[in-house]
């Protein structure tokens, strides 16, 4: 690897040069070199920027960054960053500095290879497109405290591996855009690293979570485990041999729940003969006992995934929790979210109650109405299902007078269950024995009903069928934006051919669906992110699960926010709906909740 030319700076007066070459270019490749991934209790060490003709290494320990300021913070020179969440967190946060206009080769990278690799370090990047192999082994010793670079003592291996990094990014930047072209994929990246800057102020702001609320609910639940545990300890005991004494002749619980074992053996005694006891068989077995060990399960899972866990993520400088949201976490394009994972926090638990606004705010929570439902009324064109949504009939309802031929007003509860489970199911390709297991039917009835259901719905049935094989004919799925979702094609002789090829049929009916709603929300943030911007609001987006989003605002402000929030959903879903309608709930409240 030839040395890279570069200019090391250790005093704010020479920032003039730096200046002067970012102000003559189009683009500027930006990196950061800190002592932790913490932006709140990192140090920052080194800035580093390269331009085609020069490349600069800075000391932000001795230097004073903020003659920079406007030109990092301009649309032009275009600023390109691997994980550019992360550098813009630790500029905004060390040094005031919030980055403009953004270009993220690692998530135009996830763009390229979505659906066929996840290799998208900078490593592999350089490797791909550069064809170098680089050593990243010389970062650790920028987050040992012993290094001396902490204090500003810098080894010439440090800064040329510092100065090489950001080189190698205007390189990939040039090849990596014209594959975006190549593929199609330029709005759906411009959109990517619009939103990037906006995950990375939510995640900054981050959310409150009300302890002692949350303590007090953990032991709710260990009492409600304890009391169902022991009742079936009761019953286990009256009717199995399993009484156990322990050393001093106490009784003992008689069986270990958490066995399998011991759980198959006691069934057997019941005369319910059952291959495991996983939750999928659990619940197809009709006794009182499988029933009640599903919910022992279900309390023991809440305690375990949200117990002291979430509470050990709170940052000790700003008291609460800043999640991790990847914007492209799954290859539909959805968020994912963790450390902690607001994702699994189930919307009826008291869990969501925990999570609150500070004196003086309001917690406006927002979520699309069956959206999912509506990019299919939209995709299928399908007369009965848009017009359900033009006309703004309860679908589950109408589907339910359809199928069962009754009047709309004679629809129950039971019957509008069975037509919402087939209407969300659709889009990921359930079939009848999964159906049969939700709604509590037969195999066959379920099937009939599946039969009637596609009778009604014939444009749904046609389009699904045409996406799933078109996956498998072409070996990728486009949303609604463009975004493209690749399936690797197993060969004719593999064994298990048709078992993936129906795998890759379902993902085909269900990418374009819940891609373009991945869509949807990304524009939604963008929107309203330019709102608060431009209205001044005491407003902060704080989080996003699926189709919801959260904004924190002043009290005085809430009312006026929420109505602002509706509208740019609304607004972020026309740019991709033309023809169905979309529907934004809005809630109010001190805490997150759907009211």
């Amino acid at each position: 690897q030839s040395a890279i030319d570069y200019k090391f700076i250790t005093q704010t007066s020479d920032l003039g040069e730096v200046v002067d070459a970012l102000s003559k270019t189009q683009t500027v490749s930006v990196d950061t070199e800190g002592t932790s991934l913490d932006p709140f209790n990192t140090k920052l060490l080194l800035l580093q920027l390269a331009t085609e003709e020069k490349s600069f290494v800075i000391d932000t320990q001795k230097v004073d960054l903020s003659p920079l300021k406007a030109v990092l913070e301009s649309e032009r020179p275009l600023k390109i960053l691997q994980n550019v969440k992360f550098d813009y967190e630790v500029l905004k946060i060390q040094s005031g500095i919030t980055l403009g206009s953004v270009y993220d080769t690692m998530l135009a990278e996830r763009l390229i290879t979505c659906g066929i690799s996840r290799e998208i370090s900078l490593k592999s990047l350089v490797e791909k497109y550069i064809g170098v192999k680089i050593d990243k082994t010389i970062r650790d010793e920028f987050s040992d405290p012993k290094n001396a670079a902490l204090r500003g003592k810098f080894t010439t291996q440090q800064l040329d591996y510092a100065a090489r990094d950001v080189h190698f990014l205007l390189e990939i930047f040039k090849k990596q855009f014209r594959k975006l072209q190549q593929e199609g994929l330029v709005e759906t990246a411009k959109l990517e690293f619009k939103v990037a800057p906006v995950v990375a102020e939510m995640e900054l702001r981050g959310f409150l979570i009300d302890q002692e609320k949350w303590r007090v609910h953990i032991k709710e639940l260990e009492e409600k485990r304890n009391e169902i545990r022991d009742d079936i300890q009761k019953d286990l005991t009256a009717i199995t041999s399993f009484t156990a004494m322990d050393l001093f002749g106490n009784d003992m619980p008689s069986i270990n729940l958490d066995s399998p074992l011991q759980l198959l053996e006691a069934f057997r005694k019941l005369g319910v003969d059952i291959p495991n006891t996983s939750e999928a068989t659990l619940q197809k077995v009709d006794h009182p006992l499988a029933k009640k060990l599903l919910e022992y399960r279900q309390y023991e899972k809440m305690i375990t995934s949200f117990g002291e866990s979430i509470l050990e993520k709170i940052n000790p400088k700003t008291g609460r929790v800043h999640p991790d949201f990847m914007q492209m976490g799954a290859d539909t394009g959805r968020f994912a979210c963790n450390n902690p994972n607001l994702q699994q926090i189930p919307a009826d638990s008291g869990f969501r109650s925990c999570f609150k606004a500070p004196p003086g705010y309001k917690l406006v929570t927002a979520d699309y109405s069956q959206i999912e439902l509506r990019i299919m009324a939209e995709v299928s064109e399908d007369s009965v299902f848009l017009g359900a949504f033009i006309k703004d009939v309860d679908l589950h309802t109408l589907t339910a007078s359809q199928m069962f031929r009754i009047d709309i007003d004679k629809v129950d509860k039971t019957k509008r269950f069975q037509a919402k489970s087939i209407n969300f199911g659709l889009m990921y390709g359930r079939g009848p024995t999964s159906l049969a297991v939700q709604i509590g039917t037969s195999v066959e009835e379920a099937r009939s009903l599946l039969d009637i259901y596609f009778k009604t719905y014939q444009g749904v049935k046609k389009w699904l069928d045409r996406t799933g094989k078109e996956a498998v004919k072409l070996g990728y799925s486009r949303t609604l934006g463009g975004r493209k979702r690749v399936y690797q094609l197993p060969d004719k002789d593999h064994p298990e051919y048709l078992k993936l090829i129906g795998s890759i049929e379902r993902q085909g009916k269900n990418t374009p669906i819940q891609g373009t709603s991945a869509d949807i929300t990304k524009y939604a943030l963008c929107f309203i992110h330019d709102e608060i911007v431009k209205n001044g609001y005491d407003a902060y987006l704080v989080s996003t699960v699926h189709d919801e989003i959260v904004t924190e605002a002043r009290e005085d402000q809430a009312e006026e926010v929420a109505k602002m929030v509706e509208y740019q959903m609304i607004r972020a879903a026309e740019v991709l709906l033309k023809k169905c309608p979309v529907k934004v709930e809005v809630h109010i409240d001190d805490t997150w909740s759907k009211g």
